[in-house]
């Protein structure tokens, strides 16, 4: 037999025996990646917004005024954000915290499974509707 034909051989045989095999792979927990949702819309002046989520895992939320602004220039403004449970027509904010925008989170609240929401306020009058984004972030 030529070399050729042996190493065509030997390879043969070693991937019909490798056939049977089967590598054990370890499995670890999977991580829930962090779901972020961005709520926008627009805030008349002495106003309440709110925008309802579910969470499937009890987890940490988050969240921040990302944004407000008038036309296309941004606003200093603050407003009261909140964090809770849906009721009839608004959001029972356990939790809230007069903010202005910023890139940080303002909120952070533990929650188990189930549906909560967000609520933006205007407490101190806006001098006209202005548009805003919440960043939400839950597991």
């Amino acid at each position: 037999m030529s070399v050729i034909r042996i190493t065509i051989v030997l390879v043969s045989l070693l991937a019909s025996c490798a056939c049977g095999e089967t590598a054990e792979t370890a499995t670890s927990p999977t991580a829930i990646e962090p779901a972020t949702i961005l709520f926008s819309g627009t805030l008349q002046p002495m106003g309440t917004r709110f925008y309802s989520y579910t969470m499937t895992t009890a987890g940490t939320v988050t969240a921040m005024l990302a944004s407000l602004e008038r036309g296309y220039t941004p606003m200093p403004n603050s407003l009261e954000l909140g964090l809770g449970i849906p009721a009839g027509t608004g959001c029972a904010a356990s939790i809230a915290s007069n903010t202005t925008t910023s890139l940080t989170s303002q909120l952070r609240q533990d929650f188990a499974a189930g549906t909560y929401c967000v609520r933006i306020s205007d407490k101190d009058g806006l001098p006209a509707a202005m548009t805003f984004t919440i960043r939400l972030v839950h597991p």
